[in-house]
C-alpha cells in the first residue's frame, strides 16, 4: 500500500520508568535526542498524516516542540500510566473520522535505529485494509507495524501494556536484520553509556 493512504502514528507517550529519572526520549543520541531519531525518518516520508502521542506539554515541552516543527499532528496522552493501549486508542480516534486512510503505521519513539527501508517494507506488504503486518527479529512480533482500517474497531478495544501485541502475532511478518528493533528502554542500553563514577 502506497504511504499516501496511511497515517503514521508515533508513540511518545510512555512513562520511561526503567529509565530513571530523566527523561528518555530526550537522552542524547548521536548527536540529538533520543526520539528525534524516529520522528525524523518517519516524517521525512510521504504518508497521509503524521500523528504523535505524547506527554502534556508541560512535561515534554522539546519533544512538542521538534514535533510541531515536523508537521505532526500531536494527541496528548494525559493518563500514560494506562499503558501503550491508551496511546493507539486515542490514535485510532483520531484516525476514525478521516476515511481516505486505510490504516495506521504504529511506531515507537524509543526505537531510534529503524531505517525508512524498512518502514517502506512494512506498506508495501500491506495488501488491503484487513492486512497486519509486523516486525520480526525471527522471536517476536513487534512494531513497526501496519494495522488496516478493519482493525480499528478491535484496536479501540485494546486495554493495558501490551498494545496490539496479539493481533500483530498472527499478521505477516517481515524479518529484520541486525540490530534494527532495539529499543531504549535503560540508560544501560544507549550506545557509550559508562555508569556515573564516583568522585
Amino acid at each position: 500500500m502506497r504511504t499516501e493512504r496511511i497515517a503514521a502514528v508515533l508513540l511518545a507517550a510512555g512513562t520511561s520508568s526503567r529509565f530513571g529519572e530523566t527523561d528518555k526520549l530526550m537522552a542524547e543520541l548521536r548527536g540529538k535526542p533520543l526520539a528525534a531519531h524516529t520522528l525524523e525518518t518517519v516524517a521525512s516520508m510521504a504518508f497521509a498524516e503524521l500523528i504523535a502521542v505524547v506527554r502534556p506539554i508541560e512535561v515534554a515541552p522539546v519533544l512538542h516542540r521538534k514535533l510541531d516543527r515536523r508537521g505532526y499532528t500531536i494527541i496528548v496522552n494525559d493518563r500514560p500510566e494506562e499503558g501503550i493501549s491508551g496511546s493507539i486508542v486515542r490514535a485510532v480516534e483520531h484516525v476514525m473520522p478521516i476515511n481516505r486512510i486505510r490504516g495506521i503505521l504504529i511506531c515507537l519513539a524509543d526505537m531510534p535505529d529503524v531505517p525508512q527501508t524498512h518502514y517502506n517494507r512494512i506498506c508495501l506488504a500491506a495488501e488491503d485494509i484487513r492486512s497486519v503486518v509486523a516486525s520480526t527479529d525471527s522471536f517476536s512480533s513487534s512494531p513497526p507495524a501496519f494495522i488496516g482500517r478493519k482493525h480499528f474497531p478491535e484496536l479501540l478495544a485494546l486495554k493495558g501494556d501490551q498494545g496490539a501485541r496479539a493481533l500483530l502475532s498472527h499478521g505477516l511478518q517481515i524479518e529484520t536484520t541486525g540490530n534494527v528493533l532495539h529499543d531504549i528502554d535503560t540508560p544501560e542500553d544507549l550506545p557509550g553509556w559508562r555508569p556515573a563514577t564516583p568522585e
